[in-house]
């Protein structure tokens, strides 16, 4: 996908190439309008933008690697929350703390800005950034494709160079060059089988002795060509043994283990309806409100971790909650009952 377009009457503020948004390696830019997100590892797909007047809230902290993070609640079409973790990953004697803190600030300041007068209005978040299919990326080859709002007029950011497409001719004598072989082929085989019926069966000329003052009389020698017997003898019968592949099965257990982030300490909420959520540490709890399977980070490493939800309708639907710690459940529960609800308590001191 290209790169973002940039309005007449817009600015880039600040930008950066290594942040991890969700688990995922992302490049941000933050604009006088929008912050923009771009997934490193599928750079042809559009960037996503975010308009500051959906951003409700911005909170700043770590992660269990003391990486800084910057935490945005960002609210969707459908009344819920959806929280976007950018981590400012940290090299050796590295310290990306006031980078955070600068982005902490521009966008507090221009959501404040932007919510002045008409207050929070929803965005609509596509995948990867939540839960989802990935939309299919541009075609090698193809033509770019054009913002939709017309506003966005100038070129783009940083444009991707192409990746370079082999030439075709290497393939085209390849196969040339196999048809002829097998021309080739298909002439020696047939005139082998064709010799014989062509040319006859071979054998002695036949004897002139000339008589003086006659005509000579021509004798022909019958010749007699004796065909071998040629006596079948049946092959050795071989018993092939029936193979059968085996193929290990993969339960959905497995499937999700594979999803899951292998480190640090995660919460998995798994309710098809909506609910309602508070986790975390002593005096670090968050609050949020959501739908479906997800998952949040929790900043925690040897610590006690607590966790309630509860279900905000009266569905009999199996609400399950798992805390995760470095890749393994710690602590899981679930409930079945209207409005229920499921408290956990995960001590991670314990090996």
């Amino acid at each position: 996908m290209g790169s973002p377009y940039l309005s007449s009457n817009e600015a880039i503020v600040l930008s950066t190439h290594n942040v991890v948004i969700n688990t995922i390696p992302a490049e941000a830019i933050l604009t006088s309008q929008r912050l923009i997100l771009v997934d490193a590892r599928h750079t042809r797909l559009r960037p996503q933008d975010i308009p500051f007047a959906s951003i409700e809230t911005v909170t700043i902290g770590e992660n269990t690697a003391m990486d800084p993070v910057l935490s945005l609640s960002i609210l969707m079409p459908d009344e819920t929350r959806h929280t976007l973790g950018i981590v400012f990953p940290q090299a050796p004697k590295q310290k990306r703390i006031g980078e955070r803190d600068e982005w902490a600030t521009k966008i507090r300041e221009s959501g404040l800005d932007a919510q002045k007068d008409g207050g929070v209005k929803p965005a609509e978040l596509l995948p990867p950034w939540v839960a989802g299919e990935l939309p299919e990326e541009e075609g090698e080859g193809s033509a770019p494709v054009e913002p939709k709002d017309d506003k966005f007029v100038n070129p783009p950011l940083a444009p991707r160079k192409p990746r370079s497409r082999a030439p075709a001719g290497g393939s085209r004598k390849l196969m040339t060059a196999g048809v002829v072989v097998i021309l080739i082929i298909a002439c020696v085989a047939g005139g082998f089988f064709l010799a014989p019926s062509l040319f006859g069966s071979t054998g002695t000329a036949p004897a002139v002795t000339p008589t003086p003052g006659s005509t000579p009389t021509i004798t022909a020698t019958p010749v007699v060509t004796t065909q071998p017997a040629i006596i079948a003898t049946p092959e050795p019968s071989v018993s092939t043994p029936d193979v059968t592949a085996v193929v290990p099965a993969v339960t959905p257990q497995a499937m999700q283990e594979v999803a899951l982030p292998q480190s640090g300490v995660w919460i998995r909420i798994e309710y098809d309806g909506d609910y309602t959520a508070s986790f975390g540490t002593s005096g670090r709890m968050k609050d949020i409100t959501g739908s479906g399977e997800q998952y949040y980070q929790i900043p925690a490493k040897d610590q006690i971790v607590d966790a309630v939800v509860q279900k905000t309708d009266a569905s009999g639907g199996v609400l399950k909650v798992t805390i995760f710690n470095e890749g393994v459940p710690a602590k899981s529960g679930s409930t079945t009952s209207p409005r229920g609800t499921v408290e956990l308590h995960a001590d991670l001191r314990v090996a």
